[in-house]
C-alpha cells in the first residue's frame, strides 16, 4: 500500500517515484487498485495504463497525457523534448500516475520514463511503475526464497555489472558484512554508493542507503546512523524496505549492549514481513528472534527454536542457523559424541548453502567441544589456523583469544601469553564490542587467570559486569558457556577479592542450573570449590567430579579430582609440559623441570611406598669394589717391610720419605678395624643424588610455597630407599 505521506509530499510540490515489483496476477492488481482509491480520496486524478510489446514508440505516455487532458500528439523522437512537454502537463496539477508491465516497454518509453522520474521530486506527481519481475535481480530473488544462496550471489553480480542499482542491494535485509575480503567488500560499497548517485527511485533509494548505512555501522561499530536510516525506512511507507530495514538494522546492532533493543526488532520485523507476505524476511525475523533469546537467557528460546524448525524447511540459509543452534543445545545438555556429529552435519548444510561462516562455525563447535572436555590443547593449531582464515572479518578478535585459551590447555604458556598480549596491547577497551565480544571476554578472563594478569582481570571486570545476567552467548547463539557471573567470579579471583569472587561463583553455579548448561554448571561448581575450600568445597568437588565422569570430561573430572585431594592438606605433582604443576589446599604452584621434581612425583604418587634410590634414577647395583684388591695391598706391605729394614741399616731421607707416603696412602684406603675401603657403588651414587636432587626441588618449591616445601621435608625420607609418607597417613 502506498503511504498516505506521499500524497501528502506530493501535494506541496515534492513528488515521489516508487518502483513495485511484483508478479502480475490478483494481488498486484489489488494492489494498483488500492493505490488509485486512496489517491482518489486525497483529490488526486488518477491515470492507469499498461505497457504492451506491440506499442507503438512512447506508449503508454500518449494515453497518460489524455488521461490528464494533455495534448498525446506533442510526443516527438526527441525524448529530451518530449519529456519537457510531459513534465509541463504533469506540473498542471496533482495526479497519480501508474505505468503497469514496464518490462514490456520499448526503449523510448523507458528513456522517457527515466527522464520523467529524474525530475518527479519537483512536481505534484505520484509515478509507480510496476514491473513482472523478469530481471536478473528478481531472479536472484526467486533463487534465494528457494535456498539457492550461491546461484543468487552469481545473478546479483550479474545484474550489478549490467548496471542494476537494485543488485547493488546483494541478498536484500538478510546480512550485513557478507563480503570479508577486502576487495569484495571495497566492490559492494561502491556499487552501493554509485546506485544512490543515479538518483533512483523509492523506495530503492531509501532501501539503498539503509544498506549502506548498515555496513557502515557495522565496520564503525556506530549505532546512530543506521537507527536515522531505519527511521527514514518507516518514513517511506513501503512495507520491503521497513522489513529490510529492521533486518540490518538488528544485524549492525549485533555486540551485548544492544541485545533487548534487537529483541524488539525482531518483533516488529515479524510483523511487518508476515502482513506483507515476505516470507523469507519473516522467517530471517524468527530466526533472529531465536538468537536474541538464547543471548538473554530467556527460557522460550527453545520453544522458538522448535518454532523455526517447523518453518524454515526448504530454506538452507535458514536452516543452517538453526542446525547450528541445535548443536549449542546438545554441548549445554552435555553430549558432547552427539554434539560433534551435528556439527559436522551444520558445516554440510552451511557450505551446502553457501554461507561465509560455515567452517569459522564449525571451528567453535569444535573448540567449545574440546575444551569443556579438558582437551583443548588438541586444537591450539587449528585455533591459530583460523586466527588468520580469510573470511573472518576484520574486527573479530574471539578466535584470537581462544587461540590463547587452548595454548594455555596445551601448556605452551609463553605461546599463551604472547596471543594474550597482541590482543590487550592497548588495552581491553580497545577490542571492539561485536557479536563475538563476550565470548572474546571469556578467553580473556581464563588465560589473565592462569598467567596471573591481575590488571587485566580487573579491566575485564569492570567491561563484563554490565552483563552479569547474560550468558556468554554469541550473537549467533552457536555455543553457550554459561553465566557471566564466572567471569566474573575468576576475574575477582584474579585480582584478590575472594569474597567478591565467592558471590560472583554462587551465583553462577544456580544460574547454570537454571540454563540447563550441565557441563558448564559442573565447572562452575569446581571453580566455586577452589575458593570454597574446606569441607564445603571437598563436596563440591564431588558434585562436579561425578558429573563431568558422567559427561565424558574424564581429563576434568581426573584434574578436579587432585585438586579435592589438594584440599585435605594432600600434594599432588603432576606435569604440564615443560613444568610441574605443585597442588596443596586448592592452591597450584608452577616449579621448572628438575630432576628432583621427577622423584618427588614418583614418591607423591605411592604415599607410604619405599622406593629405592637406584630405582628412582634407572640404575643398577654392580656391588662394592675395593680401592686396593688383595694383590696390590699385600705388595704394599711388602714394600714396607722392605724399607722398614733397609732404613735399619741405612736411615737415608729419600727412603724415609718413601716409607712415610707408602704408610699414608694405605691408611686412607683402610677403613674401621683394618678392613679395606671400597669405592661408592651405583647404590651409594643413587642415595647421594637422589638426596640433593630432591632437596634442591624443595628449595625450589619453597620460593613460592613454603608451607608446601615444608610439608614435603615432614613427609619426604631419603637414602638407599625413599618414600613419601604425609602427616596423619
Amino acid at each position: 500500500m502506498l503511504p498516505e505521506s506521499a500524497f501528502d509530499r506530493a501535494r506541496r510540490g515534492a513528488g515521489q517515484l516508487f518502483a513495485v515489483t511484483r508478479p502480475a496476477g490478483a494481488e498486484r492488481t489489488r494492489y494498483l487498485i488500492q493505490a488509485a482509491e486512496l489517491a482518489r480520496t486525497h483529490g488526486f486524478a488518477v491515470t492507469w495504463v499498461g505497457c504492451r510489446a506491440d506499442a507503438p514508440a512512447f506508449w503508454p505516455w500518449q494515453a497518460i497525457l489524455a488521461g490528464l487532458g494533455g495534448d498525446a500528439s506533442v510526443l516527438d523522437a526527441d525524448p529530451g523534448a518530449s519529456a519537457r512537454k510531459v513534465l509541463e502537463v504533469l506540473a498542471a496539477a496533482p495526479a497519480l500516475v501508474l505505468i503497469d508491465d514496464a518490462d514490456l516497454a520499448g526503449e523510448e518509453t523507458l528513456q522517457l520514463t527515466r527522464a520523467v522520474a529524474a525530475s518527479v521530486h519537483h512536481l505534484p506527481v505520484v509515478l509507480v511503475v510496476v514491473t513482472s519481475g523478469t530481471r536478473l535481480v528478481d531472479q536472484a530473488h526467486a533463487a534465494l526464497a528457494e535456498g539457492r544462496i550461491t546461484d543468487a550471489r552469481d545473478l546479483l553480480d550479474q545484474a550489478a555489472r549490467e548496471g542494476d542499482p537494485e543488485a547493488a542491494l546483494g541478498l536484500p535485509g538478510m546480512w550485513v558484512n557478507k563480503f570479508r575480503g577486502r576487495t569484495d567488500r571495497a566492490l559492494a560499497i561502491a556499487r552501493l554508493r554509485d546506485a544512490l548517485a543515479t538518483n533512483p527511485a523509492e523506495p530503492l533509494r531509501t532501501r539503498l542507503a539503509v544498506r549502506l548505512e548498515a555496513e557502515h555501522a557495522y565496520d564503525r561499530r556506530e549505532t546512530e546512523c543506521v537507527l536515522q536510516a531505519l527511521e527514514q525506512a518507516r518514513n517511506c511507507g513501503d512495507q520491503l524496505t521497513l522489513a529490510e530495514a529492521l533486518s540490518l538494522a538488528h544485524h549492525a546492532l549485533w555486540s551485548p549492549e544492544h541485545t533487548a533493543a534487537r529483541l524488539a526488532l525482531t518483533g516488529e520485523l515479524i510483523a511487518v514481513a508476515s502482513a506483507a507476505g515476505l516470507e523469507l524476511l519473516a522467517l530471517s525475523g524468527l530466526c533472529r528472534r531465536t538468537m536474541d533469546l538464547f543471548c538473554l537467557g530467556d527460557p522460550h528460546a527453545e520453544r522458538s527454536q522448535v518454532e523455526l524448525a517447523r518453518r524454515a524447511s526448504g530454506h538452507p540459509g535458514v536452516l543452517f542457523f538453526h542446525a547450528a543452534m541445535d548443536v549449542m543445545r546438545t554441548i549445554r545438555a552435555g553430549r558432547f559424541a552427539e554434539a560433534e556429529e551435528k556439527a559436522s552435519a551444520c558445516l554440510r548444510l552451511g557450505l551446502g548453502a553457501g554461507d561465509v561462516d560455515a567452517e569459522t562455525f564449525h571451528s567453535s563447535h569444535l573448540f567449545a567441544i574440546r575444551w569443556l572436555q579438558g582437551r583443548g590443547g588438541e586444537l591450539v593449531d587449528l585455533a591459530e589456523q583460523v586466527t588468520h582464515s580469510p573470511t573472518l572479518p576484520d574486527l573479530e578478535f574471539s578466535f584470537e583469544a581462544a587461540h590463547a585459551l587452548l595454548a594455555l590447555e596445551a601448556g605452551q604458556r609463553d605461546r599463551a601469553r604472547s596471543a594474550l598480549h597482541r590482543l590487550t596491547i592497548n588495552g581491553l577497551t580497545a577490542v571492539p564490542l561485536s557479536s563475538t565480544w563476550i565470548t572474546c571476554m571469556f578467553c580473556v578472563v581464563h588465560v589473565a587467570a592462569a598467567l596471573g594478569e591481575a590488571e587485566i582481570a580487573r579491566e575485564a571486570y569492570g567491561l563484563l559486569e554490565p552483563f552479569a545476567s547474560q550468558p556468554v552467548v554469541p550473537a549467533t547463539a552457536i555455543v553457550c558457556f554459561g553465566s557471566t557471573e564466572l567471569l566474573l567470579g575468576i576475574a575477582a579471583t584474579t585480582f584478590g577479592d575472594e569474597d567478591l569472587a565467592t558471590g560472583h561463583l554462587e551465583r553462577a553455579v544456580t544460574t547454570n542450573i537454571r540454563l540447563g548448561n550441565r557441563p558448564m554448571t559442573a565447572y562452575a561448581r569446581a571453580t566455586l570449590a577452589r575458593t570454597a575450600g574446606g569441607e564445603t568445597g571437598r563436596e563440591l568437588f564431588e558434585v562436579a567430579i561425578a558429573d563431568a565422569t558422567e559427561m565424558g570430561m574424564t581429563a576434568r573430572a581426573v584434574a578436579w579430582a587432585r585438586e579435592r585431594d589438594g584440599l585435605a592438606g594432600r600434594i599432588s605433582i603432576r606435569r604440564e609440559s615443560a613444568w610441574w604443576i605443585v597442588s596443596r589446599h586448592g592452591k597450584e604452584i608452577r616449579v621448572e623441570d628438575l630432576v628432583g621434581m621427577r622423584y618427588l612425583a614418583r614418591l607423591v604418587a605411592d604415599p607410604g611406598v619405599e622406593i629405592a634410590a637406584l630405582e628412582l634414577v634407572g640404575g643398577e647395583d654392580s656391588g662394592n669394589q675395593p680401592v686396593l684388591d688383595l694383590v696390590a695391598r699385600a705388595a704394599y706391605l711388602t714394600r714396607i717391610r722392605d724399607l722398614r729394614a733397609r732404613i735399619d741399616d741405612d736411615p737415608s731421607p729419600r727412603l724415609e720419605a718413601e716409607l712415610e707416603e707408602l704408610l699414608s696412602h694405605l691408611e686412607r684406603e683402610t677403613g674401621m678395624g683394618g678392613r679395606g675401603r671400597n669405592f661408592a657403588g651405583p647404590a651409594e651414587r643413587a642415595r647421594t643424588a637422589v638426596r640433593k636432587a630432591i632437596r634442591r626441588a624443595i628449595d625450589a618449591i619453597a620460593v613460592t610455597e613454603p608451607s608446601a616445601a615444608d610439608a614435603l621435608r615432614d613427609a619426604v625420607t631419603t637414602g638407599y630407599r625413599c618414600s613419601y609418607q604425609p602427616v596423619g597417613s
